[in-house]
């Protein structure tokens, strides 16, 4: 797959586009997620539609925080560039709290538009994925195990489609998730060792993992407590 392709005198980096139409899978996923649940407020769907131009924009021009030095001495690297990976995390973070925003504003409990944002990261994963799976054949187990996990956790939440928002169903997705990627690192010719055998990223997830697990046994003794 080419790096990049031109049209007239700009040049299209195709990972911009990748990005792009991943996110745009995601952002309707999110919307058949609302529908099949029952909640077909316009104002949610303003709210996605508004979060996912935020989130383009931020990584697009988060190269301006993260290489401003470049930026100055050469301002037509913002149509050329992007944050990066850094700058993919910064405008998650940016949607989480425009998310937060708007469920405190709307009124709608903020583990709603959390479960949207997890189905919709989803989709995006697995869409993202899947159309690298054509190009770098080097990361063919990597991709193929990433849109298999990102599938099997979509599926368990559209299982569990009239329970959107629910607390312990998030908890339930970030713990699979998380033992996903531990899973998938293995895999990744690129992985480096750092500790025991595990990748600093593998450690993150179990950490993770340990942490959602926790919470999932604490939820469980107060339920239990509670039945008596």
């Amino acid at each position: 797959m080419q790096d990049a392709f031109q049209a007239g005198p700009i040049l299209f980096k195709t990972q911009w586009l990748i990005i792009i139409l991943s996110a745009l899978v995601g952002y309707f996923v999110m919307r058949y997620r609302l529908k099949i649940a029952g909640y077909p407020a316009k104002r949610m769907i303003e709210t996605i539609e508004n979060s996912l131009i935020i989130a383009v924009m931020v990584w697009k021009f988060s190269l301006i925080l993260f290489d401003p030095i470049s930026v100055i001495t050469n301002p037509l690297a913002l149509l050329y560039f992007s944050g990066g990976e850094r700058g993919i995390w910064l405008a998650a973070i940016v949607a989480v709290f425009y998310f937060y925003h708007r469920s405190k504003k709307e009124q709608v409990s903020v583990w709603v538009y959390g479960d949207l944002l997890a189905t919709g990261f989803l989709a995006a994963t697995a869409a993202y994925h899947l159309i690298d799976l054509f190009g770098d054949k080097q990361m063919v187990w990597v991709d193929g195990s990433e849109i298999l996990i990102a599938l099997l956790i979509l599926l368990l939440i559209f299982w569990r489609s009239k329970g959107i928002g629910k607390p312990n169903n998030l908890n339930q997705v970030l713990l699979w998730f998380s033992l996903g990627q531990v899973f998938i690192a293995f895999l990744n010719p690129h992985r480096q060792n750092d500790w025991w055998g595990f990748s600093q990223e593998q450690i993150l997830y179990l950490i993770l993992a340990v942490l959602c697990l926790t919470i999932d046994l604490v939820a469980e003794k107060k339920r239990l407590y509670k039945a008596k």
